[in-house]
C-alpha cells in the first residue's frame, strides 16, 4: 500500500486534542451543574439521558475523524495497467554558427540572439522530439531526436561560431544534414517534420535551392528564419576579455561587411513548401515559429503501457461517513418517560 498525501496523518494528533478538550468541557459542565441545581434534582431532570448512547456516539465521531483522514492520505494498493500514447512532430533546427553570425546588427549578435530564440522554442515544445544540427562549411549533428528538452537545451549552450571547423556558409549540407537525420531517426512520416533554419541566409558553398528540392523530394517542409538586417554590419573580432581587436577581413585584406540574404532564405523556403520568417529589425517572430510549429499535424510518436496503483481512497471514506452519520443519528436520551401519580417513572 502506498500513499499519494502522506503528510494528511500529520492531522491524526487532532484525535487526541479533540478528546483532551472533550474531557476539559466535560469537567466544566459538572462544575456548572453543581451550580445549577442539587444532585438529586438534576439526576431527576436528566434521567433520559442515555450513558450508553453518549460514549458510542463519541466513538463513532473518533473512529469516523480517523478513517475521513486515512482517506485524504489518498491509499493506493492494486495494479492497473494503461495504454500512454505519445504525440507530436519531429523537428531539426539548423544553425548557423559562420563568422557571419557575429555581426552585431543584432544586440549581442545574431549567434547568441538566435540561441536565445532557439531556447524559447524548446521551452514552448509539447511532447515533440527536437533534434540540433550545426552548420557552417560543414553540417554536424549537435543533439540527435530527442524529447529531452533539458539535454537539448544543454546542448545548445555549447554552440558559438567556430564549432564547426569547416570555415564557410553551406546551407545546402545544413539542409541535407537534417533530412539524413529524419531519414533515420523518424518515428513518423513527413507530414509531421519539419526543418527550422535560423541563418542570415549569406551561402558560401553548396545550392541552397537544391536542398529545397530534396526536402520537397521527401515532403518535408523548411522553415527558414532570418537572422540579421539587410542593411547588415560588420563582422567584430573580439580578444579572449571580449575586447574589440579590429574587423573580419577577406582574402584581399578588405574588410567584410554581411547582410541579411533574403531572397535566398525566401527560394528556400517557398521551393520546400514552407515559409520565410524574418522582422525588419533583425530579431526573430518566436510567435510566428510556433504558430507555423503549432499548425502541423500530430503524428504518434510512442506507446507505452504503464502499471499505476489504484486509488483506494473511497473506501475509508465511504466507512468515515457510515460512522459520522451514525455520531449524528444515534442522540444521546432514551424515549419519553413520565411520572407516575406515585413519583416514580415509568
Amino acid at each position: 500500500m502506498a500513499f499519494h498525501n502522506p503528510d494528511a496523518f500529520w492531522l491524526l494528533l487532532a484525535i487526541p486534542f479533540l478528546a483532551i478538550l472533550g474531557a476539559l468541557l466535560t469537567l466544566l459542565n459538572r462544575r456548572d451543574r453543581k451550580r445549577f441545581a442539587e444532585p438529586r434534582l438534576y439526576s431527576a431532570l436528566a434521567v433520559t439521558l442515555n450513558r450508553t448512547r453518549r460514549n458510542l456516539g463519541t466513538a463513532c465521531f473518533f473512529v469516523g475523524i480517523f478513517f475521513l483522514i486515512f482517506a485524504m492520505a489518498e491509499p493506493r494498493f492494486g495494479t492497473k495497467t494503461e495504454v500512454v500514447k505519445r504525440t507530436g512532430i519531429e523537428i531539426v533546427i539548423a544553425l548557423d554558427t559562420s563568422f557571419s553570425m557575429l555581426a552585431e546588427d543584432i544586440k549581442p549578435n545574431r549567434l547568441v540572439q538566435a540561441k536565445y530564440e532557439i531556447g524559447r522554442l524548446i521551452d514552448n515544445l509539447q511532447g515533440d522530439r527536437v533534434a540540433l544540427v550545426v552548420f557552417s562549411g560543414k553540417a554536424f549533428v549537435q543533439c540527435p531526436l530527442t524529447n529531452d528538452y533539458a539535454a537539448a537545451k544543454n546542448l545548445l549552450e555549447f554552440v558559438e561560431s567556430g564549432v564547426v571547423p569547416v570555415a564557410g556558409t553551406n546551407i545546402e549540407d545544413a539542409v541535407v544534414a537534417s533530412l539524413d537525420l529524419l531519414e533515420r531517426g523518424s518515428e513518423t512520416g513527413s507530414e509531421s517534420q519539419i526543418i527550422i533554419l535560423f541563418t542570415d541566409g549569406e551561402s558560401l558553398s553548396g545550392n541552397p535551392e537544391s536542398a529545397a528540392k530534396k526536402a520537397t523530394a521527401r515532403g518535408v517542409h523548411i522553415i527558414a528564419v532570418g537572422i540579421g538586417t539587410v542593411g547588415g554590419d560588420l563582422i567584430p573580432l573580439r580578444d579572449d576579455d571580449g575586447s574589440l581587436s579590429g574587423y573580419k577581413q577577406n582574402s584581399k585584406g578588405e574588410i567584410v561587411k554581411t547582410s541579411l540574404d533574403e531572397n535566398t532564405l525566401r527560394k528556400v523556403a517557398l521551393l520546400s513548401g514552407g515559409v520565410f520568417l524574418w522582422e525588419p529589425n533583425g530579431e526573430v517572430s518566436m510567435d510566428a515559429v510556433l504558430e507555423e510549429v503549432g499548425g502541423m499535424r500530430k503524428a504518434d510518436l510512442s506507446e507505452r503501457r504503464i502499471s499505476r496503483l489504484k486509488e483506494r481512497y473511497q473506501m475509508p471514506l465511504g466507512v468515515s461517513l457510515f460512522f459520522l452519520l451514525t455520531w449524528l443519528g444515534i442522540g444521546e436520551r432514551r424515549g419519553e418517560r413520565v411520572m407516575n401519580r406515585g413519583g416514580k417513572w415509568k
